[in-house]
């Protein structure tokens, strides 16, 4: 049971890291096309902007990715890196990337990855592992003790930090201020670290947006009583600040507003409603029951006054970072 818990509650929090990325099932046919040509999200069949933003920033910089680290990866981020190694395989392409190791901090998200990998022909370029970054760091902490070995002595000319900065408070608590300074012993002088991220959802909004405010924090209040953490999302000037202080060179931060409608709003009512079996007061779980029903549908009706169905709230982020 503690498994299964543990399973269920990490899959919800993967939505939360994701909360702008909907990638409808796809047969595999299409996804093996899909990483064979280009790299698009199928949600509404626009291409992906934080990770084509990334894609542009590199040719700006016309340097290849080289060795490349995902340091949070998921089946999202590896099926781009997966199309990146097939775009440039080439070792004469400006843009090549020679390797790649991907991390996850789940054994279950290992095994689903290093599956997507081998489906993808790209389990051959490098390698799927499982670990956590505070191992060796947060001694106070006993489920982070033990020696630092991930990725130990290994070098890279690229690392992807994937909403990675919010997830850390799940997987590692309060090891945030030492993330970079972690990742930053493998970056190789010259280096680029892009990081990507959800600016947090703020307290209250004005207008139709305060609905998405009042779901969120309801979500993560059934999380709490499910017995797990939430992820904590962090603004950019903390993110620049503390990429600062490890001596990184921040080059440029860009920002891309969110749009919400009732799909990408009912994917963290379902997030909440999957917390409900591991909530085991029967009356406290009612009460949370009426009270994901009762936003949803006052989501609906709020929804139905927007133009077009939806509004904006707050906004994803690039920062990318080089070591000089």
């Amino acid at each position: 049971m503690k498994t299964l818990l543990y399973y269920s509650i990490t899959t919800i929090a993967l939505i939360l890291t994701w909360e702008n990325r909907c990638c409808n099932a796809l047969s595999t046919v299409s996804e093996k096309a899909l990483v064979l040509s280009e790299f698009v999200t199928y949600n509404e069949g626009k291409v992906d902007p934080v990770l084509n933003y990334i894609e542009n920033t590199q040719e700006s910089l016309g340097r290849p990715y080289g060795d490349f680290l995902d340091a949070g990866t998921g089946i999202y981020s590896l099926r781009w890196i997966a199309s990146l190694l097939h775009r440039h395989s080439n070792p004469g392409d400006k843009l090549h990337m020679s390797s790649f190791v991907a991390v996850t901090a789940d054994e279950n998200f290992r095994r689903d990855c290093q599956a997507k990998a081998e489906e993808w022909g790209v389990n051959d370029l490098g390698e799927v592992c499982v670990g956590n970054w505070a191992a060796g760091y947060n001694d106070n902490n006993i489920e982070h003790n033990g020696e630092e070995t991930l990725c130990k002595s290994k070098m890279f000319d690229t690392i992807l930090c994937d909403y990675l900065v919010g997830a850390v408070d799940y997987f590692a608590p309060f090891f945030q201020d030492q993330l970079f300074l972690r990742l930053d012993k493998h970056l190789k002088p010259g280096g680029v670290m892009y990081l990507t991220g959800l600016n947090p959802i703020p307290e209250k909004a004005d207008g139709a947006a305060d609905i998405f405010c009042r779901i969120t924090k309801l979500r993560d209040a059934c999380i709490l009583l499910a017995r797990a953490r939430p992820y904590r999302e962090f603004p950019t000037d903390w993110v620049v600040r503390t990429l600062k202080q490890t001596g990184l060179k921040v080059t440029n931060v860009q920002i891309f507003k969110n749009t919400y409608n009732y799909a990408k709003i009912s994917r963290q009512l379902n997030a909440a409603r999957s917390t409900l079996p591991f909530i085991k007061n029967d009356d406290l779980r009612n009460t949370m029951i009426k009270q994901i029903d009762d936003l949803d549908e006052e989501c609906k009706r709020v929804l139905e006054t927007c133009p077009g169905g939806s509004f904006e709230l707050g906004f994803d982020w690039v920062i990318t970072a080089v070591k000089e």
